[in-house]
């Protein structure tokens, strides 16, 4: 598709504006930082418990699938507001699956259907890592802001995490040691 003259001269027109809301600049890039690191975390997690969710049998069949499409629209909705503040800062919101992949502190294991220990798991990496990043916007960067959306966000994962244990059988897991991924 050309692009016409019009085009062109606005491109060279638009000037970002920088939102002037009381962070300095190296804090929003550090708050920014962590968001993209956040939405990544989210949206890996949503794919995974989409992928559990897609591949359900057996007993409880229908129960699975809703707690896993609930929990998988949860986590979407938790992308959108993460998405929202990292504009709000004036920073960009990657968007490419392969960002998501390497910056993600949640590991993907393609070919695999991730089961409610492995989601369980998953959960408290990111338990951990939003626990420690809201610290970080409040108390080094002075955002209180993205301190209260991330431990909403912490909060929602807390509650996940609790879902998801409460409906493992406990023999299923005897003698099972669950990895530490964070």
């Amino acid at each position: 598709m050309e692009r016409n003259r019009k085009d062109s001269i606005d491109s060279k027109l638009r000037v970002s504006i920088q939102p002037n809301i009381g962070l300095d600049s190296d804090a929003y890039r550090a708050v920014v930082l962590i968001l993209n690191h956040t939405l990544a975390n989210e949206m890996v997690l949503a794919v995974k418990t989409r992928n559990a969710h897609w591949n359900v049998t057996g007993a409880g069949f229908l129960e699975q699938r809703i707690i896993l499409n609930s929990q998988f629209t949860q986590l979407i909705e938790a992308s959108e507001k993460i998405a929202d503040r990292i504009r709000v800062l004036g920073g960009t919101v990657i968007c490419d699956l392969k960002e998501f992949l390497q910056i993600a502190r949640i590991k993907e294991h393609p070919g695999e259907v991730p089961g409610y220990l492995d989601l369980l798991a998953d959960h408290e990496v990111s338990i951990r890592f939003l626990r420690e990043d809201a610290r970080k916007c409040s108390e080094q960067y002075e955002d209180e802001v993205s301190h209260a959306l991330l431990v909403d966000i912490l909060n929602l994962h807390e509650k996940m995490a609790w879902m998801l244990r409460s409906n493992i059988d406990p023999e299923l897991t005897a003698g099972e040691s669950r990895g530490s991924q964070g």
